[in-house]
């Protein structure tokens, strides 16, 4: 692959630190839209396969800062992760590798993954509404309307980037049929009026929340005070708040215990049902991962809220 990478002058003279993750992440999805411009300019204007490009280069490249490895120089570059040999389709049929299904492991072969558009379709089938919270640029959204999601419904990115923002909105202009908004919103400090006008909606989040250290109390309680009625489904790394024992649970136990990993979503939710906000209707703990990677471990808790009279 060419080399692709970019200058971002928020980024020089700074170290890599928790302050400065906003400005990296704005900078990273404006990196990944060179990707998709460059692409589109060379004819690439079908969205199922920018998709399905942006997936496979992700699957082997990395956006890597370069520095000195205590300041960045302010350039992102994507850098392959699997160095200098290249993985033929046949190499992969017999590249069986540990994964996770049920809290049980298995082997599984590259080309095997969970469903996600899929089953987030199946959950939208009757809503005005669908959206997806720290939606980057958008993927599972399109994902999910390719999947055969509602064609009328209105699609809405809440995302805190920018960059992120955008690049969902020139995407989306590829797809005529697609109702879509893209809105900010911080997972940490939650505002509801992206949900203005709908009347059913269904809302998830997919490798968003884990990110959030806590999340806050007024979360549901200020969902509620929305007049309609939701689905909530919320697709995360954190079985081991659930009780899963699969391989890699502890090791999100130690990442939550560093500040890495989310550490109460279960527990707000418990107390959101307790208060009479929301209603479970199903939790999945451990359900996928195509490794032992903590963080590729996927859980699913599905709640309702009911409309408000």
């Amino acid at each position: 692959m060419e080399a692709i990478s970019g200058f971002f002058p928020t980024l020089a003279g700074r170290s890599l630190s928790g302050e400065v993750m906003t400005d990296y992440y704005d900078a990273a999805w404006q990196l990944r839209r060179q990707v998709f411009e460059k692409w589109i300019a060379a004819g690439e204007t079908s969205l199922p396969r920018l998709l399905a490009r942006f997936e496979s280069l992700e699957r082997d490249h990395g956006i890597v800062a370069v520095g000195d490895g205590q300041t960045m120089s302010g350039t992102l570059v994507y850098k392959s992760m699997v160095g200098a040999k290249t993985e033929m389709a046949c190499d992969r049929l017999e590249a069986w590798r540990p994964g996770i299904i049920q809290g049980r492991d298995v082997s599984l072969l590259p080309f095997m993954k969970f469903d996600l558009a899929a089953m987030l379709a199946g959950f939208a089938q009757d809503v005005d509404t669908i959206v997806e919270l720290g939606a980057g640029f958008g993927p599972k959204l399109f994902q999910l309307f390719l999947a055969g999601g509602p064609v009328n419904a209105r699609y809405v990115a809440g995302e805190i980037s920018p960059a992120g923002r955008d690049l969902a909105r020139m995407l989306a202009a590829l797809e005529p049929r697609l109702r879509f908004d893209a809105r900010p919103f911080d997972l940490s400090r939650p505002d509801w009026s992206l949900l203005e006008g709908a009347g059913k909606a269904l809302i998830f989040t997919s490798w968003a929340l884990m990110y959030v250290n806590a999340v806050p109390d007024d979360f549901f309680q200020t969902l509620a005070a929305w007049p309609g009625e939701a689905i909530l489904v919320f697709c995360e790394p954190l079985g081991f708040q659930w009780g899963g024992n699969a391989a890699p649970s502890h090791q999100q136990i130690l990442a939550c215990a560093q500040g890495r990993l989310n550490g109460n979503l279960a527990k707000a939710l418990t107390e959101a049902t307790g208060r009479g906000l929301i209603e479970p209707m199903v939790v999945a703990a451990d359900v996928f991962s195509p490794s032992h990677d903590p963080f590729d471990l996927m859980s699913v808790a599905v709640y309702a809220k009911a409309a408000r009279a």
